[in-house]
């Protein structure tokens, strides 16, 4: 007897050898964690900028973010389970107008990503920059559903699917999904790049990694956020989306609200897809502020049991104060200390110092950049003035009014290839274009606001009524710099007639034909315009009725104001802005 139970044991013990060996008896049965840092929607902001957050009851500036602080934060946080990913999107500052994403490659790469999703303005110079972007990449480049055809100098591009990441012994797939509309409409991406519908191509290559047995899913998006719940609705398999595109700044803390910043939902945000599985979603805000950090547990059947994380985003001193004068001044030693402690409180805003190595990058960049600022890029024939609001003048004389709100009007339709018409207020401009050299200095001094260009869809009547309004406000406020100027629009102005009833013969310019004719009020047409008047300031209001009533008709393209104006004039024949054509000016007359 005492026999048989040592060798029942002996047998025992063999076979929990046997299956502990094989891995049936453990090993599958462990959670897996793995961490996500994240960024998006950067526009080649690659240096920190100022930013105000209201603290104890006061606005406090200080620096915030920059690549060189999400280096030295990756680098802190980087774990053997982590996985580093981008959502795209380039240019919307001088760094992309000088460099055409050199650098931004060059500092990416320093990130040590795992996949780095295409945006749209990925585009914009262009498939063949775009792909000696993708030449100087050290991370895989995805995008499921862009295919470039053997026309288009992207076609031996690696472009991946998705990505397969082995991590511990667990493999985790990361699918990169594109916006096609608003590529092919808003870039200069040609028909030798062709891309297939977002949803289908997602649900296909899900199922491809599921064929795989790859039960740990990612999608690396730049479709926008209420794009990406839309889809995690549609689609099963995902279990996160690293989304991209809307810039949405997401907290679950409270704090970023309390700083006075524009919380627009909740990091993760929930969504159930159809067989009623949570899928994660979030995003990490933009112009490279900050990081976003999810933290993962799966259980072993590749399901999420937990998903926890944060936008953080990244500062440093000195902090700052505006005083009765509304100067900025440094805050006293011991008030620094108190900002210093109550950060260090915080979740979701940390202090974080430059990563020498990135600095050192981005060092002979930004000499270059600052060098440009003062390096004539045209010429100003004869002075475009600024005058905001236009003296009398009939038919035939010699025009009145904001030269210049004309011509930056000019430079964001030259700009955005997509648009019908621009439109500019004149306040938005702050000084004449002056006869002779014109450097970039200037076209920033000129446009010295942090607006960026807008596109809206509207009707020719919303256009009209657009107009009027500008100009409504403009004379019956102290407001003046509303009062409107455009580019492929021109009209007759009746200051002393009724409100609403002020802007006459409107006319549009066709872009094919360069034909000048009545404005269809029941047509279409896209329109480019700032950012600030977009959102219905200045008396604007029918821009913000036609978004509010149907978002799909507006587009941000994060791209700083003055930029256009720069690329304008690189692109003027010699480089040198005639003297106005007064055909073309947008008043015809003004009484």
């Amino acid at each position: 007897m005492k026999r048989k139970i040592i060798l029942g044991l002996a047998a025992v013990l063999l076979l929990s050898i046997v299956f502990a060996g094989s891995g049936l008896a453990q090993g599958k049965s462990e959670n897996f964690n793995l961490q996500i840092l994240h960024t998006n929607d950067h526009h080649s902001h690659l240096e920190g900028q100022l930013y105000n957050l209201y603290i104890d009851g006061e606005n406090i500036r200080m620096q915030m973010g920059g690549m060189s602080r999400i280096v030295s934060e990756i680098n802190e946080l980087r774990n053997e389970n982590t996985i580093v990913l981008n959502s795209g999107e380039l240019c919307g500052t001088l760094y992309f107008s000088l460099f055409k994403g050199e650098v931004d490659f060059k500092i990416f790469n320093m990130l040590n990503l795992d996949a780095y999703e295409l945006g749209n303005h990925e585009f914009d110079e262009g498939e063949e920059q775009l792909a000696k972007l993708i030449e100087l990449a050290e991370f895989p480049i995805v995008g499921a559903n862009v295919h470039p055809t053997e026309r288009s100098p992207l076609f031996k591009s690696d472009i991946k699917p998705y990505v397969i990441k082995e991590i511990n012994g667990e493999k985790v797939g990361i699918i990169g999904v594109l916006k096609v509309v608003k590529t092919v409409e808003s870039s200069m991406v040609t028909d030798a790049v062709e891309f297939s519908d977002e949803i289908e191509t997602v649900r296909a290559t899900v199922k491809e990694l599921q064929d795989m047995n790859i039960n740990k899913i990612i999608l690396l998006s730049h479709l926008g956020y209420e794009e990406d719940i839309k889809l995690a609705k549609k689609v099963t398999g995902i279990d996160v989306i690293i989304g991209g595109d809307t810039h949405n700044l997401l907290d679950s803390t409270g704090e970023l609200k309390s700083l006075n910043l524009n919380v627009t939902g909740e990091y993760p945000t929930l969504v159930g897809n159809p067989d009623g599985e949570t899928v994660y979603i979030a995003q990490a805000w933009e112009y490279a502020h900050g990081l976003g950090i999810m933290n993962i547990q799966f259980d072993s059947e590749g399901r999420i049991i937990s998903c926890k994380g944060k936008t953080e985003l990244l500062v440093e001193g000195p902090f700052l104060t505006r005083d009765e004068n509304r100067k900025w001044n440094e805050v006293s030693e011991a008030k620094t200390k108190t900002l210093i402690d109550f950060i260090n409180g915080l979740e979701t805003v940390k202090l974080q110092v430059p990563d020498p190595a990135t600095e050192k990058i981005l060092k002979p960049y930004k000499e270059e950049l600052e060098s440009y600022k003062n390096v004539k890029i045209g010429r100003v024939t004869k002075t475009m003035p600024f005058d905001r609001i236009p003296e009398p003048f009939k038919k035939g004389e010699t025009p009145t009014g904001s030269y210049a709100a004309y011509v930056i009007a000019d430079a964001f339709l030259a700009y955005t290839h997509s648009a019908d018409v621009a439109i500019q207020n004149a306040g938005g401009v702050r000084i004449a274009l002056a006869d002779g050299d014109f450097t970039t200095a200037d076209a920033y001094t000129a446009l010295p606001f942090s607006n960026t260009l807008v596109t809206i869809k509207m009707s020719g009547a919303d256009i009209q009524q657009v107009l009027e309004e500008g100009t409504d406000y403009a004379l019956s406020s102290n407001s003046t710099g509303a009062f409107p100027y455009a580019s492929h629009l021109r009209y007759d102005v009746d200051k002393a007639a009724e409100q609403g009833s002020r802007i006459l013969n409107l006319e549009v310019k066709d872009k094919n034909t360069n034909k000048w004719a009545p404005i269809d009020l029941n047509k279409i047409y896209k329109v480019v315009t700032n950012s600030f008047i977009a959102l219905g300031k200045d008396g604007y209001y029918t821009f913000k009725r036609v978004q509010d009533a149907d978002k799909s008709v507006f587009e941000n393209t994060f791209v700083n104001y003055a930029v256009p104006l720069v690329e304008y004039f690189r692109n003027l024949p010699e480089n040198t802005l005639p003297e106005l054509n007064v055909d073309d000016y947008c008043l015809k007359s003004v009484k």
